[in-house]
């Protein structure tokens, strides 16, 4: 039946941006290597030109002409397709920017309507109580601490009158005496004076008390 109606042609999917750049730059290559293979060949050409002569000279520059012309053909075409790579690179781009920009959007979208959300749950009354609350025991705190920290019966029934009368006077006294009599009690306690000689009585027997024990009919 498909042979009298006809069949629809199933529509081929248009090419990425991505293969065209793909088979672009491929064709960009091949023509690239088709060059440097003239370049080659005129280089040949040119030295031979430096030492022939005559119909042989004419013949060799005819062929390097030839050569020459279709160098310069592969280099235009090979402009024109680093054109075309040079828009569809730009294309890519930008059709990639823009799908950012549409993820972007919808991710900012998402998160805004969750923000809203649970921004709902948050009530700025009971923050600023919170707030309140913890500055007062920071200082109740404070408080603990000071009184924590006072020095017990170190201060008490003391006149600051006569510590500082105490202190004035201070002024008046010579340290100096204070440091020398402190210098000759520690040359007395530091030297070691002669024991008592030991007697016959100490090397004797002791008896039950510890004391020198009398000798017997003596």
């Amino acid at each position: 039946m498909h042979r009298f109606i006809g069949k629809k042609k199933e529509s081929t999917p248009a090419p990425s941006l991505s293969d065209t750049g793909k088979r672009i730059e491929e064709r960009g290559d091949s023509l690239d290597v088709k060059i440097n293979k003239l370049n080659v060949e005129l280089a040949g050409y040119q030295k031979k030109l430096k030492t022939a002569k005559g119909p042989a000279a004419q013949a060799l520059k005819k062929r390097a002409l030839d050569v020459l012309k279709r160098k310069k053909m592969y280099e235009k075409q090979r402009d024109q397709l680093a054109n075309q790579g040079f828009n569809i690179d730009q294309q890519a781009f930008m059709m990639e920017s823009m799908k950012d920009t549409v993820q972007t959007v919808d991710s900012m979208k998402v998160t805004a309507k969750v923000m809203k959300k649970e921004f709902k749950k948050i009530d700025l009354d009971k923050i600023e109580d919170l707030q309140e609350d913890i500055q007062d025991l920071m200082l109740d705190n404070d408080e603990v601490q000071e009184v924590m920290g006072r020095a017990l019966g170190f201060d008490q029934d003391v006149d600051e009158d006569e510590l500082d009368a105490e202190l004035a006077a201070l002024d008046d006294l010579d340290f100096e005496d204070f440091e020398a009599e402190s210098s000759e009690a520690d040359y007395l306690k530091s030297s070691r004076l002669p024991s008592a000689p030991i007697t016959d009585i100490d090397q004797g027997n002791k008896d039950a008390y510890g004391l020198p024990a009398v000798p017997i009919g003596q």
